[in-house]
């Protein structure tokens, strides 16, 4: 049985914060499976590249932010690799 796997981040625009910041969401999908939670980053929605997941530019802000989802990423495709090696009970 072939298994999906989705990792996408998302700016939550609902959620602007006093300081003009909103909080950077990750959503997982395995199987058709979905989990979100907050990866706890926060950025100006306006720096924010919706077509490429991540912060635009190359400020420090926006180099820190994109190397955060690289590490989680990199996290999680190693457990979903863990978890797709393991055998299945029914």
């Amino acid at each position: 049985m072939r298994s999906t796997f989705k990792l996408l981040y998302f700016v939550k625009r609902n959620a602007v914060k006093k300081n003009g910041n909103a909080p950077i969401i990750a959503r997982i999908t395995i199987d058709q499976v979905v989990a979100q939670f907050n990866t706890k980053l926060e950025i100006n929605p306006a720096h924010w590249s919706v077509k490429l997941g991540k912060a635009s530019g190359r400020t420090a802000e926006a180099v820190h932010i994109n190397s955060m989802p690289e590490s989680i990423h990199s996290t999680v495709s190693m457990l979903e690799s863990i978890h797709s090696t393991v055998p299945q009970q029914d």
